[in-house]
């Protein structure tokens, strides 16, 4: 099995080194805790109730610029909400900010220099792919929370002169603070021809994210975690596979997109969704050179990350209006388990039949329906009988979601969403922190103030990124704080490495 370096949650990110050429194919991909790789996650953003988000990506590589895939995906069932693509040249930063519109769908704003593809990426989240059967204003609300994936899917490198790798170069070199941005030449790079004008994709990248509630004057800030492509005898970051595939709307083979994707309505003959040239890459495309498939690709990246229990703190005192909200994510569940929205019976499960699939199937998922919990077209987690329980600080347990007056039926608690947002003792969305609604479930454990830990029944456990947000009021000035914190990994799953 492939060594990996594991990170839960947000790793530190305080920059990185020059990405340059290498002969050197890497052939495993690693969680980077220095927070530098060739890909990126950002495991929540926000635009509910007062909130925008802010992204800045990095290029600390100072020789090759990087053409960047980004997708905004949906907390609910990780739909894609928005996504295009960003050519970062040497040295070059891209920022963009997320706030929500005057329609309640989330937009995007840049006045960043960069080149994008479209030209001008500006403007609503797209609603296309969320649940058919939901009213307008609930799809517009599906975009306002979720989490975003970044991926180099190759260098841009400066070529000899008259190639086209030098041309692209050219068009995305900042001349003067700005980019050319030549539209004859961005337009040409296609997947067909794109190893003439791009090459293997090095490390370099990272990323931060802010959450700003406009409202309340609150942040939460941190790190977006990283994911390099390595050579797994060594440990040196090496280059992946090249996997540009140009931003149209054309539709793709069954063959391609089994080679490419592992998303369960993306693949096969009569797939739930019918694929385009802009859902690729994703997550589970092979991006080394020991991945033999989507499938593979996906389950190694979730063995990196799985954890069967983590645990982070909580604070709720009254008096200075404190809140606290985990985030849980499972940055990997679509390409195990998605929702289709249509045919019959839906909304409905749909699986990856494949046998490596031990985290995300008809045994521990469920709709919500089912669950008794979260909207009817949301997939939830199992998480089984006693599967949080709470510490207040001088040592107090307490195990909330089990207590019944007998005789009666044992209760179970189940996370509803792909980015879960869970309300230790708040009152709703009014008295979280995050002011997460989509997904949100709510606990109350009868502390004010302590730890507790989420327990998952199979050794396997789930790949799982976790984060605290705790508010915190200055009732005398009315004025707000943001704390946030990464939770911590107890017990690994059996698969990790």
């Amino acid at each position: 099995m492939k060594k990996h370096i594991i990170a839960l949650g947000i790793a530190a990110a305080m920059g990185g080194v020059a990405g340059t050429a290498s002969a050197q194919t890497a052939n495993t991909l690693e969680f980077n805790r220095e927070g530098v790789g060739h890909i990126l996650l950002v495991p929540y953003f926000s635009t509910q109730d007062g909130n925008v988000s802010a992204l800045n990506i990095v290029n600390t590589d100072t020789v090759n610029g990087k053409a960047l895939k980004i997708r905004f995906r949906g907390a609910s069932n990780s739909d894609d909400v928005y996504d295009f693509q960003v050519f970062l040249s040497p040295s070059d930063v891209w920022t963009a900010g997320i706030s929500r519109g005057a329609d309640g769908r989330s937009q995007l704003a840049t006045t960043d220099k960069s080149c994008t593809l479209p030209a001008n990426v500006n403007g609503s989240f797209i609603v296309d792919r969320l649940p058919t059967a939901a009213q307008a204003t609930d799809r517009n609300a599906e975009t306002r929370e979720g989490y975003i994936e970044v991926l180099n899917m190759g260098d841009i490198y400066e070529g000899s002169t008259g190639s086209n790798a030098r041309a692209l170069y050219n068009a995305t070199k900042h001349v003067n603070g700005v980019a050319p941005c030549t539209t004859s030449v961005m337009s040409a790079l296609t997947r067909e021809n794109s190893a003439s004008y791009l090459r293997n994709p090095t490390t370099g990248l990272y990323g931060n994210w802010t959450i700003i509630n406009t409202t309340r004057i609150v942040a939460y800030s941190g790190e977006a975690t990283a994911i390099e492509a390595r050579n797994a005898s060594t440990g040196v970051a090496g280059t992946g596979a090249i996997v540009y595939w140009d931003q149209r709307s054309t539709g793709i083979t069954p063959a391609d997109a089994a080679a490419n994707t592992a998303d369960p309505l993306l693949v096969g003959s009569s797939p739930w969704v019918s694929p385009a040239r802009y859902d690729l890459p994703d997550l589970s495309t092979p991006y080394t050179a020991g991945t033999s498939t989507p499938t593979v690709q996906a389950w190694e990246l979730s063995n990196s990350i799985a954890a069967r229990q983590i645990v982070g703190e909580f604070y709720n005192l009254a008096s200075v209006g404190a809140a606290t909200d985990w985030v849980v994510a499972f940055p990997t569940r679509r390409y195990f388990a998605a929702v289709r929205y249509t045919g019959s019976g839906a909304p409905a499960a749909v699986y990856n039949s494949s046998s490596l699939n031990v985290y995300f199937n008809s045994v521990n998922t469920e709709m919500g329906s089912v669950a008794g919990a979260g909207r009817a077209f949301q997939l939830c987690q199992k998480l089984g009988l006693n599967a949080v329980a709470f510490w207040d600080r001088e040592e107090t347990p307490r195990i909330t979601d089990n207590i019944v007056i007998s005789p009666g039926t044992p209760t179970s608690l189940s996370l509803c969403g792909e980015v879960s947002v869970v309300g230790i003792n708040g009152a709703g969305v009014a008295g979280s922190a995050t002011f997460g609604s989509l997904t949100r479930t709510d606990i109350s454990n009868g502390f004010i103030e302590g730890w507790g830990s989420v327990t998952v029944p199979s050794a396997e456990g789930l790949p799982v990124l976790a984060r605290q947000y705790t508010r915190v009021n200055n009732t005398q000035t009315n004025v707000f704080y943001g704390l946030s914190y990464s939770a911590r990994v107890t017990v690994n799953g059996s698969l990790r490495p």
